[in-house]
């Protein structure tokens, strides 16, 4: 016998089925479930805004097997905002294309409460781009239980010193004056950067603060395009993996140029 299920999720895609019915992604606290909607792309669906990517509602299911069909759903967040930036909207399908591809079927309710307030924040625009982009990412690996070691220096275990070098491959920092570079596979280079103590205190906010307080911090300049590198390195080195989202948002910020 059919059951039902109520959950409260965020649409990570959705694609369309047949002549009028879609399937959509849908994370929620215990994963991601792919629903089915009947019907919701005729004119005037009434589920139409709540089934479509990046929203988050709470969404009556019917459980058939291993299957879920949307009965209903009442919105709780459209984040229209996304729709009127290109560039937010591009950072968005990023995140979910992360979280599709490393999200479990166990409970994960940080990595709802990450993406939620992440696209929060997008579609509010009261925060840098490029600031929502490295709290996701250093924090969803965190979460992954991948984060990096910020305590202290990894050699003197000064634990505030005035210039860091950030290295990725050891998931740590040490001291500028310890720092002693190491030899690598020819043509390339260790995965370091150097930064600030505000580098250093902003990556440790996102690491250890608590999820109300994670985008309460500012940091501009140099130093954000240093935590933002820094962010997208880490999470990509400990993933190993690619994504098409990721290059698609890069080429909107840095066009190439014309032939």
């Amino acid at each position: 016998m059919p059951t039902h299920l109520t959950v409260k999720g965020v649409v990570l895609r959705e694609t369309p089925v047949g002549e009028a019915d879609k399937l959509f992604d849908l994370m929620t606290e215990n994963g991601i479930l792919t629903v089915r909607a009947r019907s919701v792309r005729k004119a005037g669906s009434k589920y139409a805004a709540v089934t479509q990517s990046f929203s988050c509602g709470e969404f009556c299911l019917r459980v058939s097997g291993e299957r879920y069909y949307l009965d209903s759903a009442v919105p709780i967040e459209l984040f229209y905002g996304l729709r009127t930036d290109l560039n937010a909207l591009a950072l968005a399908a990023y995140f979910s294309e992360v979280i599709r591809k490393t999200a479990t079927q166990q409970s994960q309710p940080q990595l709802l409460r990450l993406f939620f307030m992440s696209l929060q924040h997008l579609s509010q625009q009261d925060r840098p781009a490029e600031l929502v982009k490295a709290v996701f990412e250093l924090r969803l690996a965190t979460v992954l239980g991948m984060a990096p070691n910020l305590i202290c220096c990894g050699v003197c275990m000064e634990y505030l010193p005035e210039q860091i070098v950030l290295r990725i491959c050891d998931a740590d920092f040490v001291c500028a004056d310890c720092y002693i570079p190491r030899p690598a596979p020819e043509g390339t280079e260790e995965p370091v950067l150097s930064g600030s103590r505000a580098v250093l205190q902003a990556a440790r906010h996102i690491v250890f603060s608590e999820d109300n307080r994670l985008f309460q911090f500012r940091l501009g300049g140099r130093s954000l395009h240093i935590l933002a590198e820094y962010a997208e390195q880490y999470l990509l080195h400990r993933l190993e993996m690619y994504f098409p989202t990721l290059k698609f948002y890069r080429g909107l910020l840095m066009p190439e140029a014309p032939a």
